[in-house]
């Protein structure tokens, strides 16, 4: 999920699809209670089970229909409570798409956090299945990772140290090398989430901790996590004194060491937009400010929302009334044109987190884009995919889907056409 062009970077997530990202917790106690907590006269390692025990097998159709669902739609704690259950059974990747079900037919309200609620999920994952990553790995990404992070949640809340946590579970990774591209970061990625809330949101000694992590992947993936986490507090109200400005709309991000800058401005765009008053053009213009990668950098976590149905809706006023396609390049083009290649790509990736080896949506999107921008956006696609995948087959099909602009997406690939 690269998001620098021709360079398959570390992987991106992606912003949340309720607007922004509410963590389930405040500071360190209260994290410990939320996810179980440390029980008195036993020690951390004595509380994880790393064992993998695999789910039921389910049919998701079959699921749904004896579920049983008799919540009120507005009611988070019965919905919480439901899918906790449904999750103890089956595992995350039946409860979790029985919550899109719910919400589809309006039976659960959209003003139920699912961010959280999979959160929720993701600490029950943890604890029928297994703190391992085979375990980690049923978490569906769907919900904006929530069920990851929560999984974290319940490791770290067990383990002595946030490395001992990652170890635990990142670096247990099996199975073929596919798996690792695409599970492998977000793993990482998980652990900075439930870092920075451990550490009350103490920005720097968050990052002082991901710092203890083995390898760059580690770190970055953690740092990630933790920037992301950050300005979730911030859109929140629930960040550090300080830490944001509304007169420097680029801290802290301006203001970190320079390792740390990328990761800081590409999850930068929620508070930009608060401060912006949802206005495009005005969040890209503080990115004009920027020098350098640093500025492909914040362009792009903008263009990480063009994509997102939820933040078009909040973004503008054609929602519901074209395409998400179309409305994704409308809001590009409202970038300055110093920017405006970054939005394209920036919104393939975004796609991308989500559908993986995919691209239907990713080929509607790319089919609004004009000029010389459309081949930039079908090549992104390319990229995108050889990040999740090194089997040629793979990537020659899921380019032909494509039609004529499969040979643009296999360039991208690094696949000869």
């Amino acid at each position: 999920m690269g998001l620098l062009n021709r360079r398959p970077r570390a992987l991106t997530l992606a912003l949340t699809a309720s607007g922004v990202l509410v963590a389930a917790v405040l500071v360190a106690g209260a994290f410990l209670v939320a996810t179980g907590g440390s029980d008195a006269g036993s020690s951390a390692k004595e509380s994880l089970d790393t064992e993998f025990r695999p789910p039921k097998t389910f049919d998701v159709d079959q699921v749904y229909a004896d579920s049983g669902f008799g919540c009120d739609s507005r009611d988070t704690m019965c919905v919480r409570k439901f899918l906790v259950s449904v999750t103890a059974e089956y595992g995350p990747r039946a409860s979790l798409p029985v919550l899109e079900r719910l919400q589809r037919e309006k039976k659960v309200d959209l003003s139920v956090n699912d961010h959280d609620v999979a959160h929720a999920v993701g600490r029950e994952t943890a604890k029928d299945f297994g703190s391992n990553f085979n375990a980690f790995d049923l978490c569906p990404t769907i919900f904006n990772y929530g069920c990851s992070h929560g999984f974290f949640e319940y490791v770290l809340a067990r383990t002595d140290t946030p490395k001992e946590a990652a170890t635990t579970v990142c670096e247990t990774v099996s199975g073929d090398k596919n798996r690792l591209l695409i599970s492998g970061f977000s793993c990482y990625h998980g652990v900075g989430h439930g870092v920075m809330m451990a550490q009350a949101y103490d920005l720097q000694e968050s990052l002082n901790t991901c710092n203890t992590l083995g390898n760059f992947q580690a770190k970055e993936g953690c740092w990630q996590g933790v920037f992301m986490e950050n300005v979730n507090a911030g859109m929140t109200d629930r960040a550090r004194t300080g830490v944001f400005s509304r007169k420097d709309p680029l801290a802290p991000c301006d203001k970190v060491g320079k390792q740390y800058k990328y990761q800081c401005f590409i999850n930068h765009a929620g508070w930009l937009m608060r401060v912006a008053q949802d206005r495009v053009e005005v969040a890209a213009g503080y990115c004009l400010h920027v020098k350098g990668r640093e500025r492909t950098a914040c362009m792009q976590s903008i263009g990480l929302m063009v994509t997102n149905p939820v933040w078009q809706a909040q973004l503008s006023r054609n929602a519901g009334k074209k395409s998400q396609g179309a409305i994704a390049w409308q809001l590009c083009s409202r970038f300055p044109a110093a920017g405006r290649e970054n939005c394209v790509v920036a919104g393939v990736d975004n796609l991308a987190n989500f559908d993986q080896l995919k691209a239907d949506r990713q080929k509607e999107f790319c089919a609004e884009v004009r000029g010389r921008l459309k081949n930039a956006c079908y090549q992104r696609i390319g990229l995108n995919l050889r990040t999740r995948t090194r089997d040629e087959p793979t990537l020659r099909s899921s380019c032909g889907a494509l039609g004529q602009n499969a040979r643009i997406c296999l360039r991208g690939a690094g696949v000869a056409a």
